[in-house]
């Protein structure tokens, strides 16, 4: 996926449905540049949708291409405003604003605005494809105070004179939407089913953005920061969101990942990225919120008006996730380079939520025997699910995402059962099992190409890396000390052991409390 600009601070949201008098006198027929200046009182009263998607799908190389495109004097569709009894609404054209003042700010997801709107966390993904903007930005055309500087020089380049001139006298064209909320907010949403469509879970989120579930989805993928889209509850849900958001964020992407993977030190959530992560977020949470046996359904739930159902998803699904990763002493520790990553080192949706959906139901109808008995077949379903990764891969390709959720919980059960039985099975078997008929054909006498891919980098240290990663001594499964691992006495204290070096080891804090005890 390519490297996208998070301007999303550049203009801060609102509600849409604020109510009042319908605005049909006189309104200012153009919007100069000069309206984005620190200063001026029409960009403090600009705001974006509290529903509308993040600001974030412009590569670098189209916000310069937007920004020489208005100094060149070249045609720019016009923005589309609504003015409500407190702001003027963006109904169209945010990111071309967006791009104007990140310009004027020199901050492309990096700067002082988005440090504050951010609560001064900002990934270094974003940091860097800021500063490969800002690169660009001033290569091709030079800073806004620069330009800005050689107003009334007589020493510019001709280009440069125009550009100057265009930068003082240019106007973007503008429409306004006349008329109250409602007709605002179907305005915006027949526009934004043109130009760069709305994907299908952004547009699931927005006409769904009261529920918990995607109060929650929001509140994680920023970390607690960001716009605040739980600001009508109470002070102390919003520090109950925001905190459980955090911890959750810290679970499920941290540390970042870079390409090709050189470290084993992956994210349990895959990529930041927003709309990857949010229909992960989405799908998570109905699955783990959800009672014995069920998937919970965003389209069915009411709005959460007090913030009581999102803090309460937060919590259950974090339950299922400390289950995952962590130091608590119920967490398994499971290695993600192992369970949620294919063999070439991209994260895979299906293994992760697969996987969740199997640790659910099991913790719901509160089945202790079944985390005892995988404990106890844990090294060699790992080392089945290290060999046999581009089967499991190429066994899924033609199955559709719901599905494949499934078929992946089927799969482990399988492994489990088969493997506790000591009873020896086939591809085939496998295969029959989970419903699929014939052979898959290995896809790794396929490859051709001679030229490295960065895919082939990461399987290669994937495979290198976790033949040597440390185990745990209790369970003999691969450890993921960056998330999780319990430091353990192996002559107990209680029987004079002592804390020196030669008598502790690392295991899996399940192990650690409910194996070895």
């Amino acid at each position: 996926m390519a490297q996208r600009v998070n301007l999303d601070a550049m203009i801060p949201r609102a509600d849409f449905g604020v109510q009042g008098q319908e605005f049909t006198h006189q309104l200012f027929k153009d919007f100069p540049i000069s309206n984005l200046e620190e200063t001026s009182h029409v960009r403090v009263l600009l705001r974006k949708p509290d529903f509308q998607r993040e600001t974030n799908h412009w590569s670098p190389e189209q916000i310069v291409t937007f920004v020489a495109s208005f100094l060149d004097n070249e045609l720019i569709p016009a923005l589309i405003l609504w003015k409500s009894p407190l702001y003027i609404f963006v109904i169209d054209g945010g990111h071309r604003l967006s791009a104007l003042r990140a310009w004027m700010a020199d901050d492309y997801g990096d700067g002082a605005i988005s440090l504050k709107f951010y609560g001064g966390e900002i990934s270094e993904a974003q940091k860097k494809v800021a500063q490969r903007t800002r690169s660009l930005i001033e290569n091709r055309i030079g800073r806004y105070t620069t330009l800005k500087s050689l107003i009334g020089s007589l020493t510019t380049s001709d280009n440069q004179t125009r550009r100057v001139g265009n930068l003082v006298t240019r106007t973007l064209d503008l429409q306004w939407v006349l008329g109250n909320a409602e007709v605002a907010e179907t305005s915006f949403f027949k526009i934004n089913s043109q130009g760069t469509p709305l994907d299908a879970v952004e547009a699931m989120l927005l006409t769904n953005r009261r529920k918990a579930i995607a109060i929650a989805s929001r509140s994680i993928l920023r970390a607690g920061s960001g716009h605040k889209y739980w600001s009508k509850f109470s002070e102390d849900c919003q520090k109950q969101i925001e905190t459980q958001a955090a911890e959750f964020h810290d679970l499920l992407f941290d540390p970042e990942a870079d390409t090709p993977i050189k470290t084993l030190d992956l994210p349990l959530g895959g990529s930041v990225s927003p709309v990857e992560a949010l229909a992960l977020l989405v799908d998570f949470l109905s699955i783990s919120s959800s009672p014995q046996g069920s998937v919970r359904s965003i389209l069915l739930d009411p709005e959460d008006t007090d913030g009581t159902d999102t803090i309460r998803v937060l919590k259950l699904s974090k339950e299922i996730l400390t289950r995952f990763t962590g130091n608590n002493a119920a967490s398994l520790g499971l290695h993600p380079a192992v369970y949620f990553y294919n063999e070439r080192g991209v994260h895979s949706r299906h293994l992760f939520l697969g996987t969740m959906k199997l640790l659910t139901e099991k913790v719901r109808n509160n089945d202790d025997a079944f985390f005892r008995k995988f404990t106890w077949v844990r090294a060699r379903i790992e080392q089945y699910l290290i060999t046999n990764k581009p089967l499991i891969t190429q066994m899924f390709t033609n199955v559709n995402r719901d599905a494949r959720v499934l078929k992946v919980r089927d799969l482990l059960e399988f492994l489990i059962r088969n493997i506790d039985s000591g009873k020896e099975f086939t591809t085939e078997e496998l295969l029959a099992s989970l419903g699929f008929a014939g052979r898959v054909l290995d896809i790794r006498s396929l490859v051709t190409k001679t030229k490295i891919s960065e895919e082939t980098k990461s399987a290669l240290f994937l495979r290198t890396s976790l033949a040597h990663a440390p185990k745990c001594p209790i369970c003999s499964g691969l450890l993921y000390p960056k998330k999780s691992v319990s430091y353990d006495h192996k002559v107990r204290a209680s029987a004079g052991g002592t804390g020196d070096i030669d008598n502790v080891q690392m295991v899996h804090p399940y192990c650690n409390s409910a194996i070895k005890n």
